[in-house]
């Protein structure tokens, strides 16, 4: 038999030498893995949606200074660019996201198909 340096590693971390035993702890590791990082993405989107919130506001009173102030419409220009990098990149989060979430489901199986074998 070969070796088999990754499944013997599994088997060490998990405490087990049985295989669906070690594959469950590998899923479940997985698992919290992912929810951590729909944590972390969730909260760079509501941190994001914030910024965008103030933003908005900031460039609504900074558009009322009308043409004569040599600074406002410069600043309405760039407030405006960032403005909406700030969009594409939440509309990029929500995606990421939203395969995450995908990815819940999918570990969820997984550690329940290890139960079925157990």
């Amino acid at each position: 038999m070969g070796a088999r340096p990754n499944i013997d590693h599994l088997k060490e971390l998990c405490g087990s030498n049985q295989l669906q035993h070690c594959f469950k702890y590998l899923f479940v590791q997985e698992w919290r893995e992912n929810e951590d990082f729909i944590t972390y993405i969730g909260q760079k989107c509501a941190d994001l949606e914030a910024n965008i919130e103030r933003r908005a506001l900031l460039i609504q009173e900074s558009e009322s200074f009308g043409p004569f102030d040599n600074v406002a419409p410069d600043a309405v220009e760039c407030m405006g660019e960032t403005q909406q990098r700030d969009q594409d990149m939440l509309a990029a989060l929500i995606g990421v996201l939203d395969l995450a979430r995908e990815g819940r489901n999918e570990k969820e199986r997984h550690v329940g198909l290890m139960d079925l074998k157990g």
